[in-house]
C-alpha cells in the first residue's frame, strides 16, 4: 500500500512538473515570436551574430556556439562554432574602447599573427573582427571570402 502511494505521488509530481514546463516554454515561444522585431531594430548590434548569417547565406553548415574565453585576447565577444563540420574562431574588437592590456592582441592581429603562450597563430582582421583557425579549414577561400565582403 505504501509503495502505491509513493508510485503516485511521483508520478503526480512529474504530470506538474511537465504541466508547469509547458507553460514555461509557451512563454518563451510568444517571447521568441516577438524577437525578430527588436533584432530588426537592432539590427547588427552584434557583429559576429551577422557574420554567423553571412555563412548560413553562402551555404555553410554552421553548429553552435561553444563557450570561449575571448577576453583573453582582448576582445569584446568571441564565438567558437563549427563550419561545415570543422571548428572556427571569430572575435570582436570594440577597437574605441580598448583597454591598455587588451590593444596587444589587437595590433598584432592587425599584422596577422598573435602570440600564444609563444605560439603565433595565424589570424585576420577586418573591421575590428578577428578569425582564427581559418588558414588550416578545408573551406579556407569560401571562409575568407565571405569573411571579407562582410559589412557591418
Amino acid at each position: 500500500m505504501m509503495k502505491k502511494k509513493f508510485i503516485a505521488s511521483v508520478l503526480a509530481l512529474f504530470t506538474i512538473t511537465s504541466l508547469v514546463g509547458c507553460g514555461s516554454t509557451q512563454t518563451t515561444e510568444n517571447a521568441d515570436a516577438k524577437e525578430p522585431t527588436r533584432q530588426e531594430s537592432n539590427k547588427n548590434a552584434n557583429p559576429l551574430d551577422g557574420l554567423k548569417q553571412e555563412f548560413v547565406k553562402a551555404g555553410f553548415t554552421v553548429g553552435d556556439n561553444k563557450e570561449l574565453a575571448y577576453s583573453m585576447l582582448g576582445a569584446t565577444n568571441g564565438y567558437k562554432f563549427d563550419l561545415n563540420g570543422s571548428p572556427i574562431e571569430i572575435y570582436y574588437y570594440d577597437s574605441k574602447n580598448l583597454k591598455e592590456d587588451d590593444k596587444k592582441f589587437y595590433e598584432q592581429a592587425k599584422k596577422g599573427k598573435i602570440d600564444m603562450s609563444g605560439i603565433n597563430v595565424p589570424v585576420v582582421l577586418k573591421n575590428d573582427i578577428m578569425i582564427v583557425r581559418a588558414d588550416e579549414h578545408k573551406d579556407k577561400d569560401k571562409i575568407l571570402e565571405v569573411f571579407n565582403n562582410f559589412k557591418y
